[in-house]
């Protein structure tokens, strides 16, 4: 039992989060949107409460009426992100496009939504998740299964390009995936959205070219 529950706080919190009062939603709405600033800044290991609490302007105690712990706060950082990252790559998917158009379009997909959620989703990215989920099992295994998810419907546009003679048969297909997700993923590092002079489709429109240009069967032909 945590001490914001021994002090009755726990019990306020769930009261709120119940009653769903649209002052302490935005409050608490407005505490997650600095505590991933934060997190970002100093590192999930190495921000505290306490530095969210100062963000925050309030001593950490009051920090327990919003959240339960710095778990959470990081959990509400990026929950429901990676899902609606799964339903935009399963409708693009669904779509009647060549290989390469869904690709195109998948890469866009994850840039864009690095932009638009920016900095949940580099927080996510950019962090140990093994280390940050072990104390969620229920969290981390949603996680995971969010990513297989979204790492199969890149597979399968990709088996489906070798199937049909477009993409080259000779290299792996897990490689060609990692190779997406470590351009797309790595941008956490460099790519600060609005501040930088290029944009999401700028960088979303390199990548693909630069992978599609690799594993395209006519164009490494005529080079032969």
């Amino acid at each position: 039992m945590v001490k914001s529950d021994l002090s009755g706080i726990g019990k306020r919190r769930q009261n709120a989060l119940r009653d769903g009062n649209s002052d302490y939603a935005a409050k608490r709405a407005e505490l997650v949107k600095l505590a991933a600033d934060v997190f970002r800044e100093k590192g999930y290991a190495g921000a505290t409460l306490g530095d969210v609490a100062a963000a925050f302007g309030t001593d950490r105690a009051s920090l327990y009426y919003y959240v339960s712990s710095k778990e959470e706060l990081f959990q509400e950082c990026i929950r429901g992100l990676t899902g609606t990252n799964l339903e935009r790559a399963e409708h693009i998917a669904a779509k009647e496009e060549s290989p390469r158009v869904r690709i195109r379009a998948l890469i866009a997909m994850l840039l864009n939504s690095q932009v638009e959620h920016y900095p949940y989703m580099y927080l996510y990215i950019g962090e140990d998740m093994a280390r940050i989920t072990s104390n969620d099992a229920e969290w981390a295994a949603q996680m995971v299964d969010i990513t297989r998810k979204i790492e199969r419907i890149f597979i399968d546009a990709i088996n489906e390009g070798k199937a049909k003679g477009e993409f080259r048969a000779d290299l792996s297909t897990t490689l060609i995936a990692n190779s997406i997700f470590g351009m797309t993923q790595w941008t956490h590092r460099w790519y600060v959205p609005n501040k930088s002079r290029y944009s999401a489709d700028d960088i979303s429109g390199t990548f693909a070219e630069v992978l599609l240009s690799g594993i395209d069967v006519e164009r490494v032909a005529s080079q032969a």
